[in-house]
């Protein structure tokens, strides 16, 4: 298994300026940072990301990114009471993301 590399994705002109980001390969996150245009992604430990999740930063609430690629019973499965699962399967829907991207792009 891939080691998990987790992020803070900051983009002020968005709604939600932080998002906790996992990703368990370097061209995901590639990926991410060249379509999330203006963003910056922190580089962070697995406990911080945890804590952010838990009780955020500066007093407001830090989500998940985006995990519409996960299943129905894996998005059921999320919660920072077992942040390891949690973090495996955000980077898997990342991964997903990525690479059905990655495949629509190369279809064209």
């Amino acid at each position: 298994m891939a080691e998990l590399k987790f992020y803070i994705r900051h983009q002020t002109n968005f709604l939600q300026d932080k998002f906790i980001l996992v990703f368990k390969s370097d061209e995901a996150r590639e990926y991410f940072q060249n379509a999330l245009k203006g963003s910056r992604f922190e580089k962070v430990t697995s406990e911080f990301a945890e804590n952010a999740a838990r009780i955020g930063i500066h007093g407001k609430i830090v989500p998940y990114g985006y995990t519409l690629k996960l299943t129905k019973e894996e998005m059921s499965k999320l919660s920072t009471a077992n942040w390891q699962e949690t973090a495996e399967l955000l980077a898997e829907g990342n991964e997903r993301l990525y690479l059905e991207a990655n495949n629509k792009g190369n279809n064209c």
